[in-house]
């Protein structure tokens, strides 16, 4: 048996002992009031919003571009929805939640829902409705307004984390429990 040597001539080596580590570490950190992950790191398996035991993972397709591209909106709309959609960063993660999360979750989507399409219907039946013209107007626009207020619960509800960056390696996400932040490492590469 031959007993490793610190101090041995590395020279018969045909490439340096840390080119066989490549690429950026990979891990799950905090930074402030935010989670910092690898792209291929797998969560624990807590819930991300009550630092509970988890129930089941949920798969989230996240995408983020710049803040700044928002002002090509100011230019034209069809440009920046290209340019976003080719410009973007994307990660495909899982995060862990409880039943009461779940529940939540689905809630918001069905309060969501029904706004939306009782809206789409009052729409249409104020068309349909032998009613007054004022009667109308009143129906179309809180038709518009129960309908714009659905999508926008829909969304802003049962959106569970969000990303405030990604780059080639690495998502930052917001929304994430203070417990759960707690039991993590900090960042230790400063701000990005």
């Amino acid at each position: 048996m031959t007993q490793f040597n610190p101090y041995a001539d590395t020279s018969q080596f045909s490439q340096p002992i840390t080119a066989a580590i490549a690429g950026p570490p990979m891990g799950i950190w905090r930074s402030g009031n935010m989670l910092v992950m690898h792209k291929q790191s797998p969560l624990p398996f807590r819930c991300v919003k009550s630092n509970e035991p988890a129930s089941d993972y949920l798969r989230r397709r996240l995408s983020w571009h710049h803040p700044l591209l928002y002002l090509v909106i100011l230019a034209n709309l069809l440009i920046f929805v290209i340019v976003a959609l080719v410009v973007s960063k994307k990660a495909d993660i899982k995060i862990g939640l409880s039943e009461a999360w779940f529940a939540r979750r689905r809630q918001a989507m069905i309060v969501g829902w029904s706004c939306f399409l009782a809206g789409c219907g009052m729409f249409f039946a104020s068309f349909l409705l032998d009613i007054s013209d004022d009667v109308r107007g009143a129906a179309l626009i809180t038709s518009i307004v129960l309908a714009m207020f659905g999508i926008f619960w829909g969304l802003l509800k049962s959106r569970m984390i969000v990303a405030k960056k990604i780059d080639d390696h690495f998502v930052w996400l917001k929304g994430i429990h203070p417990d759960f932040l707690a039991t993590l490492p900090e960042w230790p590469y400063g701000q990005r």
